[in-house]
């Protein structure tokens, strides 16, 4: 069998792959170099083998074998769902499965596999302020700022549930983002382009006044990027500083006004997040009050049109019905691009 990569060539326990929801300074988050099978707590390579068939160099067998002797789906029978933020961090979808109550086909297994993947003429900008704690990432599609650049991003190959599961996660019935058929994804592992599903934003995406400018993220790589990147800090530094609310946001939130700020600011947006997910009580009036205040002045420098709105031209946007069930048009392979 061929595949040379072993078990050791990238970490395997999930827990080293810090997840943007509880790292919020880490986001979107690193993933493996190579194709990669989550599978329950465990992160391991893929070989590929020629067309869609890949192996699991650690359990001596193909992926789809692997598969269907855990009566679990097969490639076939999944949904492409291209990652580009956040969702490209196994331990991001394995925290995912937990929160948003994931039920396996077997009843037992949480496996997903993730490939490769680019986008030609596409890239990814901080769109706004996440109440985890980051400026969450949007998919940048038609637009000056992304010609002729080329988007290095993952593909979730995902069952029925975990496709409920990340909706649930990117609040598609909240109108967070919307679930849309993305032409032109070009897998590693294929010589034809597919058409994925993704998440687009609701909202606008954010402009540095200063910058002229949106803010990409130094974690995703894109070749002939054309506009800055920054970490998830200095990306939180520069909004703060950009938009003169240093001291306002210090003054809410009780923290100090210093280089730390940002930094603290993450952490302070984070813990109260996390506070309302897990006990169903409302964040304390601060944190309402520092979310609010950030849009508000953040809205004040937008792109004028969103991805959402190209796709929904090109009649590729789903309602919140297809978006949790797609049925077998969108399964791989779908149709090339």
């Amino acid at each position: 069998m061929a595949g040379p990569i072993g078990l050791d060539a990238i970490p395997g326990e999930v827990g080293h792959w810090k997840p943007a929801r509880t790292y919020p300074d880490l986001y979107p988050g690193d993933c493996p170099d190579h194709d990669y099978v989550l599978l329950n707590d465990r992160v391991h390579p893929l070989g590929h083998e020629g067309g869609a068939t890949f192996s699991v160099p650690g359990h001596d067998t193909e992926l789809d074998a692997l598969l269907t002797a855990r009566g679990l789906p097969r490639l076939e029978e999944r949904v492409a769902v291209l990652a580009y933020g956040a969702n490209r961090n196994p331990a991001t979808l394995r925290i995912k499965h937990d929160n948003y109550g994931y039920r396996s086909p077997n009843g037992v297994d949480l496996c997903v596999p993730v490939l490769r993947a680019t986008l030609a003429d596409a890239d990814v900008a901080g769109c706004g302020i996440h109440g985890q704690g980051y400026l969450y990432g949007e998919l940048l599609l038609h637009t000056e700022y992304c010609r002729g650049t080329t988007l290095e991003a993952r593909v979730c190959m995902v069952d029925p549930d975990q496709l409920r599961v990340l909706n649930d996660s990117e609040g598609i019935r909240q109108g967070d983002y919307r679930l849309a058929r993305i032409p032109g994804v070009r897998m590693a592992a294929l010589n034809e382009p597919i058409t994925a599903v993704g998440y687009v934003a609701g909202a606008r995406t954010w402009v540095s006044p200063v910058l002229g400018a949106p803010l990409g993220f130094a974690s995703v790589p894109a070749s002939g990027r054309r506009y800055p990147s920054m970490t998830a800090t200095q990306g939180l530094d520069h909004v703060l500083g950009t938009l003169g609310l240093r001291a306002d946001v210090a003054r809410i939130t009780g923290l100090d006004d210093d280089d730390r700020l940002a930094a603290d600011f993450a952490k302070y947006l984070n813990g109260q997040w996390w506070y309302s997910l897990n006990t169903g009580r409302r964040a304390i009036p601060g944190y309402d009050r520092v979310l609010a205040l950030l849009r508000a002045r953040m809205s004040e420098s937008q792109l004028p049109v969103r991805t959402l709105d190209h796709l929904a031209e090109l009649g590729g946007v789903l309602d919140a019905e297809a978006a949790y069930t797609p049925g077998r048009s969108l399964a791989w392979p779908t149709t090339p691009a």
